[in-house]
């Protein structure tokens, strides 16, 4: 019986030892402390996709210039959205992108812009999409970032980054990239 205890004993004290090499190999002790870098306690970005912080409803065209005198075609389009932003509630995009029409089809664009709210508070973004036009509609993806700002309505997006999609079926939909 005390050979068997005995050897159960040493059997956890071994299992105790390895786990806690283990976990000086991952770079945590076992109080989650770190004691050295390493891929596993590392902090990163996250995305949430399935809450947006923007989704627009309606877009109008307003115009467009051409910008160039050769190939590529160079052009500066504006439009304007009507979306819904979360915790703010409808709100007004006042956008101005200059599109590079590359041989292949694409669309480079680099845009900036201002949403405003319904209480008359704003905040201004730029933002570099690639994408197509095509007889089914646009199709763009992108990256955008937003300005700082001391409103209280846009407070949550001051200096924010997002990630932008663009599909025939569905506006533009913004998604923040928590940091």
């Amino acid at each position: 019986m005390y050979s068997t205890l005995f050897l159960f004993i040493v059997s956890l004290f071994g299992a105790s030892m390895l786990l806690s090499n283990f976990e000086h190999t991952l770079g945590q002790t076992t109080t989650g402390e770190s004691t050295n870098p390493s891929l596993y306690n590392l902090v990163t970005n996250s995305l949430n996709l399935t809450e947006p912080v923007y989704q627009a409803y309606s877009a109008t065209f307003v115009g467009s210039k051409n910008l160039s005198s050769g190939s590529p075609l160079i052009t500066e389009d504006y439009a304007i959205e009507k979306a819904v932003m979360k915790n703010v509630g409808n709100v007004t995009n006042n956008m101005t992108f200059i599109n590079t029409h590359l041989p292949d089809g694409t669309i480079q664009s680099t845009s900036r812009g201002t949403i405003t709210s319904e209480d008359g508070h704003n905040i201004g973004w730029i933002s570099s999409d690639i994408g197509i036009i095509n007889d089914q509609g646009e199709l763009f993806h992108g990256i955008i970032q937003y300005e700082v700002t001391n409103s209280s309505t846009f407070s949550f997006l001051s200096n924010m980054t997002g990630i932008d999609k663009q599909t025939p079926e569905i506006k533009r939909t913004i998604w923040l990239i928590e940091k």
